[in-house]
């Protein structure tokens, strides 16, 4: 499972049975950036993509949500406006959380309290690594290591749910650079896609890719 921001099956349960559960259309905005954060969310089913906008409308891909992933939390606990938007890419199915509902639920299960924290550590992490592969790294290295950050273990696989654009707007490369270097991956064996989705099949040659942070980056 993706360790970006997935709740374990158990916590999931809890948020699914505790709180009431909204459904969303597609293109839906869940949050502005800059708006007070009173809750987050809880994203039982669908896709979800976070940007952030520049003053002068340039928009820049943070990262994407889907099904048992939290997204939103960073400005509910500290208190400040958010920093991005997000809005659906599919129909959607999630649950808000507020404060009230966070300190009752925390009350009766305290691991939660734990789980939101490694949640926040590993996101600090990751958002550490992103730039410093933004800044050091090559292109496949960057794609790489996204790929491995952003696994998700479906039915034994190991799978990513990023569109080719997504993992452009994430890792700041052109989509056609995304496209020659997901298709050298597959030609060297390293992956292959299926319906819309890329399946990994040896990330120990993704991870030498990712840690290789010689050479101009593109």
């Amino acid at each position: 499972m993706n360790s970006n921001s997935y709740l374990n099956k158990k916590l999931q349960d809890i948020f699914e049975s505790e709180a009431r559960i909204k459904k969303l259309p597609k293109g839906s905005i869940i949050y502005h950036q800059g708006d007070k954060a009173r809750c987050f969310y809880y994203l039982k089913k669908g896709r979800v993509k976070v940007v952030m906008t520049s003053p002068d409308g340039m928009e820049k891909t943070l990262s994407t949500a889907s099904g048992g992933e939290i997204l939103g939390e960073a400005a509910f606990f500290d208190k400040m406006p958010r920093i991005s938007s997000a809005y659906a890419l599919t129909n959607l199915e999630l649950v808000a959380v507020d404060e009230s509902k966070l300190l009752s639920l925390i009350k009766e299960k305290p691991e939660l309290a734990l789980e939101l924290l490694e949640i926040q550590a590993t996101r600090i992490r990751q958002l550490s690594a992103q730039i410093d592969s933004m800044a050091f790294m090559k292109a496949d290295g960057r794609i790489a290591r996204l790929l491995l950050q952003s696994v998700n273990v479906e039915d034994g696989k190991k799978t990513v749910n990023y569109t080719h654009e997504e993992i452009a707007g994430i890792v700041g490369v052109s989509r056609v650079t995304v496209s020659k270097i997901l298709n050298e991956f597959k030609r060297k064996g390293f992956l292959f896609t299926d319906y819309g989705k890329i399946i990994l099949l040896d990330t120990e040659k993704l991870r030498l890719i990712s840690n290789v942070q010689k050479g101009r980056t593109e």
